[in-house]
């Protein structure tokens, strides 16, 4: 290249006279003729030297410039050198650049998208913002970006393939081929239920997933010891019975409470004796009973919902309970009101079956309303045995003495009476409490 420069702004000498050439390059003949000519016979090595020196010679006399010579000099002014050599260099410097910078174009690659199933939902895909084919081909290392959209009555669930997650979006880079599915699902809405406290009772519908627009039915049942309190989440109320519209997602618990059963007891009369407190209790706890009578009474029995007549009764709370405990006096009381006497008297007896060893005891009682007219205040009082001898013997005054205690014990086996009378011109009232109990009126 530097050659070529110098070439082009070298000066042109101007040729020799062919005068002096000639007697530079010539030999005159007379020289020839006056050289001493010697005759040597020539060795093999000298022919052969001799030959080849010839034989090169001649070749160099046969080559010839494969351009014609430009003489510059005279043929193109300073500034269109000027031209010709920044042409060229640029030309150079063009192809030097073109083969320094050169790179082959990027591998491209495939994409293939589809949706599952194909009435589920489209997908779209774009790069830089650009909407490309579904089905095409991309430069490595290209960003594309797909958008799932489902069809009415479905909804996105995830991408498969050579891409994955679950939101509708997705970017992915072509670094090679990819097959990509967007898969859809149905719409469908998720039922949850529970239940609190954890063993409380069941709900018949599990958790699951329904059609929109389905109906259900809810039923809470409680757990032995619990009941039921209500509902909370999506729905609400006391009845253990709903219906559910599944219009959305649904959370539902059923609330139940540990059961408490109540036991009220009493006595009858009140008078009679007592038993044993009762209160509020858990399901399935045994409960003991006592009947205990108050002085001058017994235990007949329970009612209500125990039954017997022991003094001790045991039950099981398995729901609220009433008890009664009944009572009556040990002694036999008798009422009864007397009528006037003032002819024949107002008499009346009671007769009973006694054994021998029974102790007889009580009191009789007999009261009116004072009137100054009455005659007489008298009455009598007799209790005989078997053998019509009296066993006890009262005679009152029934405005000043009114009662009578008696106790006597029994000798004999068999009937025994007691009698009472008065002789009042009004109407009194006779009060007998005695023991043993039997004792019989003579009048109905």
């Amino acid at each position: 290249m530097l050659d070529f420069f110098k070439k082009i702004f070298r000066k042109r000498k101007p040729p020799a006279k062919s005068a002096q050439a000639s007697q530079s390059t010539r030999v005159s003949s007379s020289e020839q003729g006056n050289r001493p000519t010697r005759v040597k016979s020539a060795t093999r090595t000298e022919r052969w030297t001799g030959w080849w020196k010839r034989f090169t010679e001649s070749v160099k006399a046969r080559e010839r410039p494969r351009f014609p010579r430009v003489v510059w000099g005279d043929r193109f002014s300073p500034r269109q050198r000027i031209g010709i050599i920044a042409a060229a260099a640029g030309t150079v410097l063009g192809i030097w650049l073109g083969i320094h910078y050169y790179q082959p174009p990027p591998p491209m690659h495939g994409l293939s998208i589809a949706a599952n199933p194909a009435d589920g939902g489209s997908v779209s895909a774009s790069v830089g913002g650009v909407i490309s084919p579904l089905q095409g081909n991309y430069r490595d290392g290209s960003p594309v970006t797909m958008t799932a959209t489902p069809s009415e009555g479905y909804q996105f669930d995830s991408w498969s393939g050579d891409a994955s997650g679950t939101s509708p979006k997705v970017t992915i880079t072509m670094d090679g081929d990819k097959n990509i599915t967007a898969n859809f699902d149905t719409i469908s809405y998720t039922l949850s239920t529970s239940v609190n406290p954890t063993g409380g009772g069941t709900i018949n519908a599990e958790s699951g997933s329904y059609q929109p627009g389905s109906t259900i039915d809810l039923v809470a049942t409680a757990s032995p010891g619990y009941e039921f309190r209500g509902w909370s989440g999506d729905v609400y109320g006391t009845s253990p019975e709903v219906t559910v519209t599944m219009d959305s997602d649904k959370s539902i618990t059923a609330s139940f409470s540990i059961v408490r059963y109540t036991l009220e007891v009493s006595a009858s009369p009140p008078e009679g004796g007592t038993v044993s407190t009762g209160g509020v209790y858990p399901p399935g706890s045994p409960v003991d009973l006592v009947a205990t009578p108050a002085p001058g009474y017994e235990f007949l029995g329970w009612s209500g919902d125990v039954s017997g007549t022991n003094l001790e009764v045991s039950l099981t709370m398995d729901s609220s309970k009433s008890v009664t405990a009944n009572f009556e006096t040990i002694a036999q009381r008798i009422e009864y009101t007397m009528p006037a006497g003032a002819i024949s008297g107002s008499v009346i007896s009671f007769s009973n079956v006694l054994n021998r060893g029974d102790i007889v005891e009580g009191f009789v009682e007999l009261t009116g309303e004072y009137k100054t007219r009455d005659r007489t205040f008298r009455w009598n009082f007799e209790i005989l045995n078997p053998e019509g001898r009296p066993v006890d013997t009262f005679r009152g005054h029934w405005v000043s003495k009114t009662r009578h205690d008696f106790s006597f014990d029994v000798l004999y086996n068999g009937s025994y009476k007691i009698k009472v009378d008065h002789n009042s011109l009004y109407d009194l009232y006779l009060v007998i409490e005695i023991v043993p109990k039997g004792w019989k009126s003579s009048k109905p």
